[in-house]
């Protein structure tokens, strides 16, 4: 389906939104629908971008908040964590987050590390070996341990490290927790009057259209430079006479039928430097779909590239075991992907991939990118998705191919 101003070109893509569920360093979003992602490019026009972005100051580091332990210590612990868990609050995506805990030793001999395991790679810890020194007098021995944590996708993201040492029953658990999340937000009122991050249009098909709020968390005024790729349509704000606000209501429309038509995101783009491209969800019957593999994100934002550039984004998928993505490609001719690098910690995958725009590429787009796992032996494997059945029966068994198509969005100029 074509537009003369908006390039809408529809196939069919398969992704599902990762699962409420907090699940170790991985990112929680609003609910546990399963949903689709376009297997499609959407290339939209280009709104006017007449604003300049706003000069902005390097952020303040992110640094973490002491949080008390989820348990108790052994009655018999000859070494504690202080603190025993950083809070991070409210981080950028693609932030590195550095924390630093002691290890306080009680005994009256020094102590050796045995071992620190992550729960996934977006964690670094580099102590095992080290000891940790007796207590000397009245005050404990002290081991410096400082910890990073790379966040990329915005949710709630959390890990662990579990810390072994010589003569404890029990490892030392040290919790690293965020919200990463962009300066500017969408919310957008559901059908019981609650503003939502997302667009509540499971059992009303008519709530595809309506208003959504786009406001910046730090009170700062900005511009909203377009929505769906075209110029914004503003409520009680004129974007010719009016000053920047902090917090405006748009309209937005999006297409209800076919159901290859119902676009799986909303996309704001504003003229914050830290938030050119935000999303929200659209939830639609036509969005559901079960995944062959499990992947904490099922879109991408790759922001804005410069025309005749690339970008690069990278995509977690746990419970990999020894498997690998084998291969990566587009499924629309005007863009290509490289498998650029993957990362395993034995679980989960994080996979780095290069998307190239063709020349042809201008403004906001949304592309579908395929994913294809092999085991270790560099053969292609099946996997198993329980689906709900019907009412009072048990759940269905599907088998399907370990392939996965997520949809990447973003803006070339």
């Amino acid at each position: 389906m074509k537009f003369k101003m908006q390039t809408l070109t529809i196939v069919v893509v398969l992704v599902v939104l990762a699962n409420t569920q907090t699940d170790t360093c991985a990112n929680t979003v609003a609910d546990a629908e399963v949903l689709a992602l376009m297997q499609s490019t959407v290339v939209l026009a280009q709104a006017p971008t007449t604003a300049q972005t706003p000069a902005t100051s390097a952020p303040a580091k992110p640094v973490g908040k002491p949080m008390r332990a989820a348990t108790a210590p052994a009655a018999n612990a000859k070494v504690i964590a202080i603190p025993a868990g950083l809070d991070f609050g409210v981080v950028a995506p693609h932030t590195l987050l550095e924390g630093n805990f002691k290890l306080m030793n009680t005994s009256d001999k020094p102590l050796k590390i045995l071992g620190a395991q992550p729960s996934c790679q977006c964690t670094t810890i580099e102590i095992t070996g080290k000891e940790i020194p007796a207590q000397v007098g009245i005050g404990p021995g002290v081991l410096e341990v400082p910890v990073t944590m790379k966040v990329s996708a915005t949710g709630m993201k959390t890990a662990q490290v579990k810390v072994v040492v010589e003569g404890e029953t029990l490892p030392i658990t040290l919790d690293l927790r965020a919200e990463v999340a962009y300066s500017v937000r969408l919310a957008i009122v559901d059908a019981a009057g609650k503003m939502q991050p997302y667009v509540d249009a499971a059992q009303d098909a008519s709530r595809l259209k309506g208003v959504a709020q786009v406001f910046s968390s730090d009170g700062k005024p900005f511009r909203v430079l377009s929505v769906q790729g075209m110029a914004p349509e503003f409520v009680n704000w004129n974007a010719a006479s009016d000053a920047p606000l902090a917090k405006y209501e748009v309209r937005f429309a999006l297409a209800g039928e076919p159901c290859d038509q119902v676009p799986k995101y909303l996309l704001v783009e504003t003229d914050r430097a830290d938030a050119r491209m935000i999303d929200a969800r659209v939830r639609h019957e036509c969005t559901r779909i079960s995944p062959a593999l499990d992947i904490a994100e099922f879109r991408s934002n790759v922001g804005v590239i410069a025309t005749g550039g690339a970008g690069t984004f990278d995509i977690e998928i746990k419970k990999m075991g020894n498997n690998k993505i084998a291969s990566v490609k587009s499924l629309d001719a005007q863009f290509s992907a490289q498998l650029v690098g993957q990362r395993a910690d034995g679980s989960s995958l994080m996979v780095t991939i290069r998307l190239t725009p063709g020349k042809e590429v201008k403004g906001v787009f949304m592309t579908p990118v395929h994913l294809v796992a092999a085991d270790a032996n560099g053969q292609p494997y099946m996997t198993q998705r329980p689906e709900a059945g019907a009412a009072g029966q048990p759940p269905k068994i599907t088998t399907l191919p370990a392939e996965v198509d997520v949809l990447v969005y973003g803006k070339v100029e």
